[in-house]
């Protein structure tokens, strides 16, 4: 076709030679153009892939033994920084603040001062299981401010397993970190008395990512020294 074309225009051999190298070097010029447009369409579609983060969070902590929803309290703290504090089992305990309780409560051991400074200042929220419900609590908390509680579910009684779910933005608003740092812990409740953590999770992997289908296995260790029912085997989060 490129050569019958040339000879019709009356052109010398030397001339239809060069004819033909034109029109050839022009088919390969726009087929390269053809491959560099399609590969910089794949590349767009590589980068400009959505992410989708989660809304709800679903936890579930099993136990060595049956949860006792009266007897105890079981706390999941949550925090958008690494460094957040938690009252721990002894010996770790703080002289000033050895107790577990939520902000607001008087405590029977150390100062309410003391509380906020070393604790509840670095919490973003909680979750509390208390009596067989749980409930969500929003910060920050601030001493001499109140905090309220909100209904999430209730508590499936006879199991060794603590499961729940709830919105993000129930304890961090509109503003969720990329990564949710969260602790759990377990209390004894005896009235009138002291209120000492058992047991938490020791792991320093216990962080999820906000994007949506993100899950994390945080395993304790089993502590025979514990009452079945505080002793935490395991916990799992999941963002959706």
């Amino acid at each position: 076709m490129i050569a019958s074309s040339a000879n019709s225009r009356g052109l010398s051999p030397k001339e239809r030679s060069e004819d033909i190298k034109m029109k050839a070097s022009k088919y390969i010029i726009f087929a390269f153009c053809i491959l560099h447009f399609a590969f910089l369409l794949g590349c767009a579609r590589t980068v400009t892939q959505i992410v989708t983060y989660g809304e709800q969070m679903t936890v579930e902590v099993t136990l060595g033994g049956t949860v006792e929803a009266d007897a105890s309290r079981y706390f999941l703290v949550l925090a958008s920084n690494p460094n957040f504090k938690i009252p721990l089992p002894p010996p770790n305990i703080i002289a000033d603040s050895p107790e577990f309780l939520e902000p607001g409560t008087i405590p029977l051991l150390g100062s309410i001062e003391a509380y906020y400074t070393n604790f509840y200042s670095t919490w973003a929220g909680y979750v509390v299981a208390d009596a067989g419900v749980y409930f969500s609590v929003k910060g920050p908390f601030v001493l001499n401010q109140a905090a309220t509680r909100e209904f999430i579910s209730n508590l499936s009684r006879g199991t060794s397993r603590l499961t729940f779910n709830f919105s993000l933005d129930r304890v961090f608003g509109s503003s969720v970190p990329d990564i949710i740092y969260f602790d759990f812990v377990s209390v004894p409740w005896p009235i009138g008395s002291q209120k000492i953590p058992a047991d938490h999770l020791e792991s320093t992997n216990a962080y999820i990512s906000k994007i949506s289908g993100s899950t994390i296995t945080v395993d304790d260790d089993e502590n025979d020294a514990v009452e079945p029912s505080l002793n935490i085997i395991k916990c799992v989060v999941t963002v959706q």
